[in-house]
């Protein structure tokens, strides 16, 4: 699954399962990005486990208007700052059980998603939103 698809089809079952009504502004830097800005190049790469954590990120906070949680269990990841930029996000969607480890204590920022498992995360993702929705 690669980066494109990934957020086209977060925002597509967003529309079909949750709610049509998606903000026209203030989706944030990322999220725009991925609907303004996406450089051809990236068109084609496979999303990994910490580009779909910035990508559910950005969509709690500026879609959902969710607050972020105190880190628990994912200060315990041993490469949660491998990536700074990406350690909130990944650290959000570990405490709210949307994506896992990939060995314990092990989140693998890196490792792509192949496209059985990124419909599993966004299925996830909804069933969660739900959840608190109700």
């Amino acid at each position: 699954m690669t980066e494109k698809e990934f957020f086209d089809l977060l925002l597509t079952r967003y529309s079909e399962e949750i709610s049509e009504d998606l903000p026209a502004e203030g989706l944030g830097y990322y999220l725009e990005y991925f609907l303004d800005h996406y450089p051809p190049e990236k068109l084609e790469l496979k999303i990994t486990k910490k580009v779909a954590a910035r990508i559910l990120h950005e969509f709690m906070i500026y879609v959902l208007k969710w607050e972020d949680l105190e880190w628990g269990d994912a200060a315990k990841l041993k490469d949660i700052y491998d990536c700074r930029v990406c350690s909130n996000a990944i650290a959000q969607v570990y405490e709210r059980g949307i994506i896992g480890e990939a060995e314990p204590l092990v989140f693998g920022l890196n490792i792509t998603l192949g496209r059985e498992e990124g419909i599993h995360i966004i299925e996830g993702f909804l069933s969660k939103i739900k959840e608190i929705d109700i």
